[in-house]
């Protein structure tokens, strides 16, 4: 008769092992992989995606399984192994053994029992779970399935009296809690990438991505001063000589100063006119113009995003807070705020950061402060409060004044040297890693 419980207990033990593995194969399973299955017509993995969204009625079916296999384990342990002991410590010879068998007999059952659940019916089915979660989910979704249908009278009386009990508590249910935070969900990111399961630039990506919706277009337009505009009366053929030198395909018109743009002039609305009349090389360019799209220097770029996408348009001209132009900026420079500089033939040279010794950048003074800080993966808090966008602002800013070629700042742990200067403002800045304390400049 021993063998026949040893054998019922090896069983619950199983059903033990198999309900905590599930439990972990499909809440650890890979949405991304599993919609990829679902849309190509799996229907396991279908079923999986719908027990995530609404976990809670297999969680309670997977928890009552386990406990009642654990409660069965351990009575059929306590009925018949506990006897057994009893008697063999009761023959044992030793007085004290001898009149407390029946305690000792059930304290070393149980902790045998205990320990070989927790080894065998837990700790071990749900690594190996975790490890092929994927694989695991789409064989034990349907047995689950069917668990939870015979098991739902009983998993709803326990779920309403939880409710009770909460509500009676002043608690909030589950459902009500709220979810992850960006930061905790950040921070698991950066945990994944430790430990090798995302690579750095996809680490990076994602990142950029969170931190998208924080970023204002003033931080990522082309400032007025390097805006490239065109005078209304400038003549197509003009024109023309300007799209070649710079390479763009769209520049804002405007008449008399920048603060009066009157549209956008587009190279294939130059390029169709003039093929079908050559003549009209002549023509001003005020007269061809599309409009142009104002936004607010202060707009989200994620919403500007929408906005350029839902009308079909490339560029924005920037207005800041007394209604001038600010700067423009393009459907390439939010695309940059993820994935990087993108380069082509039209920027010859151009190098916003360049190593030119180790610790030692040089780089654009209009590259932002904030790139400059991503490059290095510095903190921004270690360079003190700034309200400057760029790295040449941040040095006139701390200057209290215009720099001249050769000025020096030390800023936390960074020095930052002009190098040369165009018009008013730093052109090329080194930047290299300083024990000194913030100063002020010189």
């Amino acid at each position: 008769m021993v063998g026949v419980e040893v054998a019922i207990i090896l069983v619950l033990l199983g059903i033990n092992a198999v309900l905590a593995a599930s439990e972990i194969a499909i809440v650890s399973a890979r949405k991304t992989r599993l919609r990829a299955l679902a849309d190509d017509g799996n229907e396991a993995a279908a079923q999986v995606l719908a027990l995530n969204e609404n976990p809670s009625a297999f969680l309670a079916t997977i928890q009552v399984g386990i406990t009642l296999a654990g409660f069965f384990s351990s009575a059929v342990g306590a009925v018949s192994l506990v006897q057994l002991l009893g008697s063999w410590l009761a023959d044992s010879g030793v007085p004290f053994i001898q009149s407390n068998a029946d305690g000792l007999a059930l304290v070393v059952v149980t902790a045998a029992i205990s320990f070989i659940s927790i080894i065998f019916g837990e700790l071990v089915p749900k690594t190996l779970a975790v490890r092929r979660a994927d694989t695991l989910a789409l064989i034990v979704v349907r047995p689950v399935q069917w668990l939870a249908t015979m098991m739902r009278p009983v998993v709803a009386l326990l779920t309403a009296t939880t409710n009770v009990i909460l509500r009676l508590l002043r608690v909030e249910s589950r459902a009500s809690l709220p979810g992850l935070t960006a930061d905790e969900l950040l921070a698991m990111l950066e945990t994944a990438e430790d430990e090798g399961l995302v690579e750095a630039e996809e680490a990076e990506l994602i990142e950029e991505a969170f931190q998208f919706g924080q970023t204002t277009v003033r931080s990522v337009m082309v400032p007025r001063v390097d805006v490239v505009a065109l005078e209304a009366s400038t003549t197509l053929g003009e024109a023309v000589d300007r799209f070649f030198t710079t390479g763009f395909s769209r520049i804002p018109v405007y008449q008399e100063s920048l603060d009066a743009i009157v549209g956008i002039l587009y190279v294939k609305d130059v390029f169709r006119i003039l093929w079908t009349d050559p003549d009209a090389a002549k023509r001003r360019c005020g007269e061809v113009v599309r409009p142009a799209y104002f936004v607010p220097d202060a707009k989200p770029i994620d919403e500007l995003l929408r906005e350029l996408r839902a009308r079909h348009t490339h560029m924005a001209i920037c207005v800041d807070e007394f209604g001038g132009t600010a700067g423009l900026v393009t459907l390439e420079d939010l695309i940059e705020e993820l994935v990087g500089e993108i380069t082509d033939e039209f920027d010859p040279g151009y190098e916003p950061f360049r190593e030119v010794a180790p610790g030692v950048l040089e780089v654009d003074g209009r590259v932002s402060v904030g790139d400059l800080l991503d490059r290095l993966e510095l903190e921004r808090e270690v360079i003190g409060p700034f309200e400057t966008e760029s790295v040449g602002g941040l040095i006139t800013d701390r200057l209290g004044r215009i720099p001249v070629q050769g000025d020096a700042v030390v800023t936390g742990p960074l020095r930052l040297t002009v190098l040369s200067m165009t018009g008013h403002r730093p052109g090329r800045v080194r930047v290299t890693f300083t024990e000194e304390p913030e100063g002020n400049g010189r």
